[in-house]
């Protein structure tokens, strides 16, 4: 970190102290879990995709309350939103942004939401390790998983067999079928698994196959998986860690604690933390970014 950037947090970390010094008692958490008007510990749930890194934020978080000032907990984006909606939970952890039925049922309650990008999530399209065929073009890509390349020999490697592997349900199939594969539907000859780890699982194990993950779970398997290239067809760039997706906060009320949390969330020193784990920062931009 060069001189600047390391003031440049000083005086980040020196400003939110402060800010929670005069806040940290005000309100009383209270003991079932629900979200108080003024608290003193805020409560966060949601994504289990952004968990990790939001744990390691609270921890970071500067200023006498620390993590004890926080009670994180991953069960879904759906259960975040709506655990935020019903007054219990402060944040809501989000990797996908709020549905139409979910903004209608805060507007119908008289809440504003308040939607930060928080980071984003890398996405990696993963062979068996050791495959010939390092890099693809989206268009290659999405005549993989609808089915129409079934050998690897039409895209320069051996006569094999293709195995698509893929998660049944989930954000990841929505959002990989919209981006990459233009709305087409996936083949009907895939390998069906429950989770991104399966999927790193199973084309790790299956000679030929080929799935896409999140990075943050491709990144600590690449002894048994290869990364494939994303070459972008509109920027003709190699972009292998190019293909991301907005990954969100959601908040209603704005007590200081929570305005700091979230000036912290997205500062130079928290955003720091999550390079080099599959994730990226909130203003990452790139040729395949998707808003």
């Amino acid at each position: 970190m060069n001189r600047i950037s390391k003031l440049t947090s000083l005086s980040h970390r020196v400003a939110l102290a402060g800010l929670i010094s005069s806040v940290a008692f005000a309100g009383i958490a209270n003991g079932d879990g629900d979200a108080g008007d003024d608290p003193a510990q805020i409560i966060i749930r949601g994504s289990s995709s952004l968990q990790p890194f939001v744990e390691e934020w609270v921890a970071a978080f500067p200023g006498p309350t620390g993590a004890t000032a926080f009670s994180v907990a991953g069960h879904g984006t759906s259960e975040g939103i709506a655990d935020l909606l019903s007054g219990r939970a402060h944040i809501a952890m989000a990797s996908r942004s709020m549905g139409d039925e979910e903004r209608l049922a805060a507007q119908k309650s008289g809440l504003t939401i308040r939607e930060t990008v928080v980071a984003r999530m890398g996405i990696a399209v993963v062979v068996t390790k050791g495959s010939p065929v390092a890099s693809l073009r989206i268009d290659e890509i999405a005549a993989i998983f609808a089915g129409d390349t079934t050998n690897w020999h039409a895209l320069g490697g051996p006569d094999q067999p293709i195995i698509v592997v893929r998660k049944d349900s989930g954000w990841s199939p929505d959002f990989f079928r919209e981006r990459i594969m233009g709305g087409k539907d996936f083949t009907d000859g895939a390998v069906i698994v429950d989770s991104k780890e399966e999927v790193v699982a199973e084309v790790g194990s299956r000679p030929g196959a080929i799935g896409f993950t999140g990075m943050p779970e491709a990144i600590p398997a690449l002894d048994r998986v290869g990364l494939v290239r994303i070459v972008s067809d509109a920027s003709n760039t190699d972009a292998t860690y190019a293909l991301s997706r907005p990954l969100f906060f959601y908040t209603i009320e704005g007590t200081p604690l929570i305005e700091a949390f979230l000036a912290f969330s997205i500062g130079p020193e928290a955003q720091g933390m999550i390079i080099d784990t599959g994730f990226y920062p909130a203003e990452q931009s790139d040729a395949l970014v998707v808003e």
